[in-house]
Formats: structure tokens, sequence, C-alpha cells
């Protein structure tokens, strides 16, 4: 039974007094106009943007004030960014913001989510469903239960099994944008029923439904995103939105492809940005590497609040390396050490072995062997990336990982002294599949493109010396990629 609306919460009794102020803004805002034949954005604009400073010495684009670790965050990606991954995440950098894999509001009232963890800091977790009041509970327990500072709605993902639903009232991501007010609505709901956690919004640049994009479509334009932004902002108080700078495709488009055949729409952000000079907007879509984020942070005086990063970091997640210092201006200490591969493997494989502890505490003996390998292969699969763009690269890395897995967790020892830690497994295989220079060299300026190594011909003449640990090494020809 859906429970009745509670009343304000302090957060939105804060906002009613300035409600009205930025109503009047948003009637104000209408001298505006777009050239749909070269999607060039034109903009009338309406004054400055506040420029007092903001978290960790960097000036705050919007008034919003988005929540801190904003000006870069990791983009939520279903299977990708689980708990165990943004503790790999953590490994890296402090100051950005991670963002959970989107779950469903049924799912977080159950209390039966997988990617929501407690205790985590600098972390958005993501919503999905159109229920406001399914979504107006699972926010109050994620703030309570789980204590997120911030919680997101999706309303910008194209898949067919959230948008093609049998029953068109249970569709969302991308549908959302359909029905601004009921979004709004959702949206309120969300924030009558948290306290100081942020309600923010996901979304695209607008929807479509010809996937040969020759089409002029309503829902695609400039004007419709402008009004889906305004309906929530106005009847929620939302004054941070995250815009993916693509449209999404209805049908005839997977997710992937949503995020590559769509152009690109950059200008419209920014625009945004000039038209809701009170609201935070981050930009998410196309950004794959760091120089590139820190070159649109700094684009007409960083008007955007933030950058998002997806597939980058997924495929290659030492490029966190360089966030706190190039992105949020942290001074390296010159008598720390620099982040290497080793030392993040080496406290990675501490928090497995946390992790692998607490996960099998309570399992049953009927489970304890297939849940044992279920944990050990996601924490393995979380650091696959780490040696993309080596000479080991990320293919050969994994592969040695499957056999580390199999021989270690598919079944339980004979002898239990064989059981080692999770830790002491993963540094071995890391050992014996990368090479020594590479695990300790400093990850500093990390090339985004890695060194294409799968072309190269290893060398081997001065690595035999160079791995005299006394650990028996992969056969790394044995692994090598098959056409």
């Amino acid at each position: 039974m859906c429970r009745p609306n509670r009343p304000l919460s302090r957060r939105r009794a804060r906002e009613v007094d300035s409600d009205v102020d930025r109503d009047e803004e948003g009637r104000r805002r209408r001298g505006r106009s777009i050239d749909s034949s070269s999607r060039v954005v034109m903009v009338a604009r309406d004054g400055g943007r506040d420029d007092d400073g903001g978290e960790d010495g960097v000036p705050a684009a919007g008034r919003g004030r988005a929540r801190p670790g904003s000006r870069l965050s990791v983009a939520p990606g279903f299977d990708v960014t689980t708990p165990y991954y943004r503790a790999l995440c953590r490994q890296f950098t402090s100051r950005a913001r991670l963002w959970t894999e989107m779950a469903h509001h049924d799912c977080v009232e159950r209390l039966k989510s997988r990617t929501m963890t407690r205790g985590e800091s600098r972390v958005t977790a993501q919503l999905g469903g159109a229920c406001p009041n399914g979504l107006a509970r699972a926010s109050e327990i994620l703030e309570s239960e789980y204590g997120y500072d911030e919680v997101n709605l999706n309303c910008g993902c194209p898949s067919d099994r959230v948008v093609s639903k049998k029953d068109d009232s249970k569709c969302f991501g991308a549908m959302m944008m359909m029905n601004p007010e009921k979004t709004a609505e959702c949206a309120r709901r969300m924030a009558e029923a948290t306290d100081d956690a942020k309600i923010t919004i996901k979304h695209r640049l607008g929807v479509r439904f010809d996937k040969t994009m020759t089409k002029e479509e309503e829902t695609d334009t400039y004007e419709y995103c402008v009004n889906f932004v305004e309906t929530i902002r106005e009847a929620a108080g939302v004054d941070h939105f995250i815009v993916h700078a693509r449209a999404a495709v209805m049908g005839g488009l997977n997710p992937d492809a949503n995020r590559r055949i769509p152009p690109l729409r950059y200008d419209e952000v920014y625009a945004l940005c000039d038209d809701f000079t009170k609201c935070d907007f981050t930009l998410n879509g196309g950004v794959d590497s760091i120089a590139r984020a820190k070159e649109l942070l700094d684009r007409e005086d960083g008007k955007l609040a933030g950058v998002m990063m997806g597939r980058a970091f997924y495929k290659h997640p030492c490029l966190l390396a360089d966030v706190d210092r190039v992105i949020f201006g942290v001074d390296v200490d010159a008598s720390t050490p620099p982040l290497t591969r080793r030392s993040i493997v080496k406290t990675y494989g501490e928090f497995g072995d946390r992790a692998l502890a607490e996960e099998l505490a309570h399992a049953d003996a009927a489970i304890y062997v297939r849940k044992r390998k279920a944990v050990a292969r996601k924490l393995f699969k979380a650091l696959g990336g780490v040696t993309y763009g080596t000479t080991t690269g990320a293919r050969m890395f994994n592969r040695a990982g499957d056999v580390m897995l199999a021989a270690r967790y598919d079944a339980l020892p004979i002898d239990p002294e064989d059981d080692r830690a999770f830790s002491v497994n993963l540094m071995e295989c890391c050992v014996d599949a990368v090479r020594r220079r590479v695990l300790d060299a400093p990850l500093v300026d990390v090339n985004p493109e890695g060194e294409n190594t799968y072309v190269r011909a290893p060398e081997r003449d001065d690595e035999e010396e160079d791995d005299d640990d006394g650990a028996v090494k992969v056969n790394i020809e044995s692994l090598s990629l098959r056409t």
C-alpha cells in the first residue's frame, strides 16, 4: 500500500522561499532560438554566473552548488560500477564522485539491491522507476539506511528493457522525458521524502523514434529539453541536471549504438547553463580523456558544474590516478610515493579479503563454495582493466585471472592450509602475468590510448632477470590473442 504524502522535509522547507524568485526568472528567459539544421544554439544571455569559490579550491560553476566531487564523475554502468569497482576507483581518487548502478525502486524498498552499500562517501545512488510513491520510499531508504548524500533519477536510459514494457505506466528511463509533469511529480516526492540528500536528474537532450536521424521530431528539440528542465525545476526544486549530450533513440538502436550514433550536441548543454543560471549542469557523453574533461570544464569561463566520464574509465581505470591532481587541483606531496599498479593491487586485495569474509560470514554450507567463487570472480572482474595499454594487456591479464580463479576458487582446497587469502592469490597472479616494471611504474600522466601493445613483439631478452621472485610465471605466449 502506498504511503500518504508526508509533510515537507527540512530541505524542501528551506527551498520554498527561493521558489518565487526562480519562477519569475524562468518566465523572463524566453529570448532563445535554435537553428535545427546546424544544431548551433543561439541564446540571449541573462547575466553572469555566481563565481564564488567551490570545493577543493575550484570555482563553483552554478548557484545550485552540486555535491562535492561532481566536478568529475564516473558514470553509472550496469554490471560495471558495482561496489567492487567503486572500491577500486577509490584507490585511485578520493575526490571524484562515483555512481552506483541503476537500481529499481522496488529492489531498494525491499533492501534487495546488490549495488547499494553502506558507508560510502561522494557516491550518488541512481534510481529507476516511474512510481512517485515507490521512488519516494526508496529515496528515504537510501538516505536513512545507506547514508547516500545524493539520489539521482534516471531519465535517459534507452534500453528496451526499461522503455518498452507492456504497461506504459511502468516504463522509465528515457521514456520519463515524454511526460515532464509525471517526472516532476516523481522528483518532488523524492525531495519531500529526504532531508539532506540532494535529488538530481540524469537525462538526454531529447527523444527520437526515427533511427535514421533524418526526420524532425518535436521531442528532439532544444525547446523541448528546456521545457523538461524548467518543469522539473519549478515543481521539485531540482537544481542539478546531468545531461547526456545526445538524443535517446527509441527502437532500432541498442544502448551501445545509442552511445555512438546520435551526434553529440555540447553547445546545447552550455546553452542550458545560460538559460538556467541558478542550476548546475554536468555534461556527459563522448569524453574520453582527463585532458578533454579539463578542456570542457574550462570552456566558456567554466559554466559547467562538472563532466561525467564512463567507458574511458571502465576500460582504463588507471586514468583515475590523474583526476585529483588535474581536475581538483590537489598538490602532489613529494614525500608521498606515487601510485603504482602494485600498490593498487595490494590495497584492493586487502579490500577483497574483507569483502569475501563479509559475504561468506553467514553463508550456508550448501552455497558456500558457489558464493565464494562468485564473489572472487566479481572482485577480479572489477580489476580487469588495470593492465590496459601495457605489454600484458587487459585480455591477457583477464585470461591469467581465469586460470587463477579456476585453480583457487572453483572448489575448496583439499588441504585447508591451501585456502589462502584473496589478496595473496591476486598479487601472485599479477606478479606472474605482469612485468615488474609495469607493476612498479608511477601512474602519472597516464596515456588514455595506452601503448597499443597488441601489435608489438614482447621484449624477452632483458625481462628474464626482471622477474626473479621465485613465482612460477604464466606462459604469456599461450595466452596470446587468437585471430
